[in-house]
């Protein structure tokens, strides 16, 4: 698998879990059979199928264009009851950038923003913030592993199979990575104050596993 597909599939599970929590089946990279007569010109990269409502989800990445003509891909699906088309913007793919291991004084300060966050009833910022401090958190413990950007699916998954997240809290940061999701591209969802302070706690218990990190107070 070249760089170029990993970074796809990797901008792809970002919309993912929206679908699947509105329960939708997913298919990434569908066969042509499962794909209808009018979309034979139209490969997408994932569709998203539940009764009556189709999804197909092309990536564009910055600095490239459609295959087809410009719009030609929306006049494909205009005339189309049950299906739609989803295209999402990625940046243009470059050197992959490596990213520093946070300190822990600066995990410390991020996790009491997030407290304060949560104090003055500012859910949407928190949970934003606590996903960016999971990450730094992610890459403070398994910095060989994370030292790249990464995909929410694949830092729940490594962190599970290190032991480090249990079955349960890989659920719980599933259900926060889908409502982060929604949050950052716009869609201004109601963010669950329980799920942000129980994602908070995470936070807590996690960043005490750090080698010299002081307990959480």
């Amino acid at each position: 698998m070249t760089s170029t597909d990993v970074a796809e599939r990797e901008v792809i599970e970002l919309v993912l879990p929206r679908y699947r929590d509105e329960g939708y089946e997913i298919y990434v990279h569908p066969s042509p059979s499962l794909l209808p007569a009018f979309m034979k010109s139209y490969r997408p990269d994932a569709i998203a199928i539940k009764s009556g409502k189709k999804v197909a989800i092309k990536v564009i990445r910055g600095g490239e264009r459609e295959p087809m003509a410009p719009g030609a891909g929306q006049s494909l699906f205009s005339g189309q009851n049950e299906w739609e088309l989803q295209l999402v913007y990625a940046p243009p793919l470059g050197s992959p950038v490596e990213l520093g291991v946070a300190s822990r004084d600066d995990i410390e300060a991020a996790i009491r923003d997030v407290e304060n966050l949560q104090s003055t009833g500012q859910w949407m910022p928190a949970i934003l913030m606590a996903y960016a401090t999971f990450e730094a958190i992610g890459r403070a413990l398994l910095p060989d592993q994370f030292r790249r950007p990464q995909s929410p699916v694949r830092l729940i998954e490594v962190l599970a199979s290190e032991g480090l997240v249990t079955p349960d809290e890989a659920q719980l940061v599933r259900q926060v990575i889908s409502v982060r999701n929604a949050v950052a591209h716009g869609g201004f969802v109601p963010v669950d104050s329980t799920l942000v302070a129980r994602f908070t706690d995470l936070l807590s218990t996690l960043a005490d596993l750090l080698p010299g990190m002081k307990s959480h107070v």
